[in-house]
């Protein structure tokens, strides 16, 4: 079993406060950028009714701030590749935190995060802190991944996990992008973290820097 240490505990009960603040203004922000930003179509539709339903179902829910578990849950196995080849299994990352990025090159949203990103993970360089980014573009778009983490020199460490792999679905990931953070120990933290984009200002995202800060 795993104890909570006071670290772990300041940034649940920050982030469950963030939740509780943010929740209705973050999904209507996030459901625009998807009407505005061309996410590929033929890759992945998007029914309006139904998203603007599931937004409302979700803000309409109160977010009172959840108590403390007594043990967190394990992040699932996984053993995916870098541009270069070089296998990373979950394990490599234990020791430290890590800030994950579950994303595509098709999803306009997800390219709009990659500067925040590479800021993120330039001004916390020297923290305890892994940066990872997994892509889940299809196996025959692997080209494309590989070039676009060129072009724009995407920093941290970036691996493929394709549509083929279990990871989307070991991970449960509905949508993309989604962030989670995972403790030193390869735990999941929070599995649905702050964007590094704030969607209201369009600049770094305070309080992710915030929580990130708690876990220097």
């Amino acid at each position: 079993m795993f104890i909570f240490d006071e670290r772990l505990i300041d940034i649940i009960k920050f982030f469950n406060t963030y939740l509780k603040n943010k929740m209705k203004t973050k999904l209507l922000l996030l459901s625009m950028f998807f009407t505005f930003f061309s996410c590929n179509k033929s890759e992945q539709k998007i029914e309006e009714s139904a998203e603007i339903e599931k937004i409302d179902s979700v803000a309409k829910k109160e977010s009172p701030e959840s108590e403390i578990p007594k043990e967190l849950i394990k992040a699932p196995d996984f053993s995916l590749a870098d541009i270069n080849g070089k296998r990373f299994d979950l394990s490599d990352f234990k020791g430290k935190y890590v800030y994950m990025d579950i994303w595509a090159t098709w999803c306009g949203p997800c390219k709009v995060q990659i500067p925040f990103m590479k800021e993120l993970e330039k001004q916390f360089h020297n923290a305890p802190i892994h940066f990872v980014s997994v892509s889940l573009d299809k196996l025959e778009d692997k080209p494309i991944w590989e070039k676009m983490v060129r072009e724009n020199q995407m920093s941290g460490v970036q691996l493929f996990a394709g549509r083929e792999d279990n990871f989307g679905f070991d991970y449960k990931i509905e949508y993309i992008p989604t962030f989670i953070i995972l403790d030193k120990e390869g735990n999941i933290m929070i599995d649905r973290a702050p964007a590094p984009m704030d969607y209201q200002t369009g600049e770094i995202n305070q309080q992710l820097v915030d929580i990130l800060k708690i876990m220097k």
